[in-house]
């Protein structure tokens, strides 16, 4: 039997069944989308209704098998090295001096955490930055972590190969010295792939003992609602050193006082990047401009 569109009812159903496990809203113009992206995985699964498929990835016992599956389903992991040029450029030529001159020689480590990440391109792309655009780079201890709901993303990460969409905007030269072609895909060099961890994690959930430099959390808070984005601020300030500093996407800026007041320490910067406030901080709109 072909299956039609999901009914009013059934896309609530299962809406919230994703909001439940994620946080993620989807709002009844994604019914159609959703339908689609059910429907592929009902097929390989032989299922010809959409009660059926409820049942199975809602069920105490084989929920925890097909969870994954459908999470993969309902994500959007759509991503390429370099998005956003504007961004790679903050961290080159502002970030990166700032770091140099705040951090003390005892302590000079960075941490990056890339949320969301997908299959990897953003947390690669910061590291690739960091590797060519820090002094001394080897005297530094630097790491970063990519994290997502979708365990089969992360493996796609770990693995760090990729088509030609995914490398088409890097500049040649950049991607001659960090790639080589395995099998007709771009296969990311053990240098970079060794300074990025990918790990599952919920953005619901609070990131235990994580004090990082920099946060990516970019194209993420348009899938949620304001309680839940409110919720995502928090643990994301939480996960901010002193100091430590937030990047958003474009699409969804921290527009709000109240978004402000619940990530409480997190600073105005400039478009799209916010900073951790805290005593005896020079924040990086200080310290510019003393330089200046």
């Amino acid at each position: 039997m072909e299956l039609v569109k999901l009914t009013p009812d059934e896309f609530a159903r299962f809406a919230k069944l994703v909001y439940d496990k994620t946080g993620i809203y989807l709002p009844e113009q994604k019914r159609d989308l959703l339908s689609n992206r059910l429907r592929k995985r009902m097929r390989s699964l032989k299922l010809d209704s959409y009660e059926a498929y409820f049942r199975q990835v809602s069920d105490a016992k084989t929920g925890h098998e097909e969870l994954p599956h459908f999470l993969a389903a309902v994500t959007t992991n759509e991503t390429y090295f370099f998005r956003n040029e504007r961004v790679w450029s903050l961290l080159s030529d502002q970030l990166i001096p700032y770091w140099v001159q705040t951090k003390r020689a005892a302590a000079k480590s960075i941490r990056i955490w890339s949320a969301a990440a997908s299959t990897g391109a953003e947390a690669y792309t910061a590291a690739i930055v960091l590797r060519e655009r820090l002094t001394d780079f080897k005297t530094w201890n630097v790491k970063l972590v990519g994290t997502d709901i979708d365990q089969n993303v992360l493996a796609q990460a770990s693995e760090g190969r990729y088509n030609e969409y995914a490398v088409a905007r890097m500049d040649a030269g950049c991607r001659k010295r960090w790639f080589s072609d395995v099998d007709g895909m771009f296969q990311l060099a053990d240098e970079i792939r060794g300074l990025v961890e990918f790990r599952f994690h919920n953005l619901r959930d609070k990131f235990p003992n994580a004090r990082f430099d920099l946060v990516f959390l970019r194209n993420v808070l348009m899938y949620f609602d304001n309680p839940m984005k409110l919720k995502v601020m928090d643990v994301v300030s939480e996960a901010l050193a002193p100091g430590g500093l937030l990047i958003v996407g474009d699409v969804d800026p921290i527009r709000t006082s109240a978004e402000l007041s619940a990530a409480m320490t997190l600073t105005y910067q400039r478009p799209g990047l916010y900073q951790k406030a805290a005593p005896n901080v020079r924040l990086l709109k200080e310290l510019e401009t003393a330089n200046a």
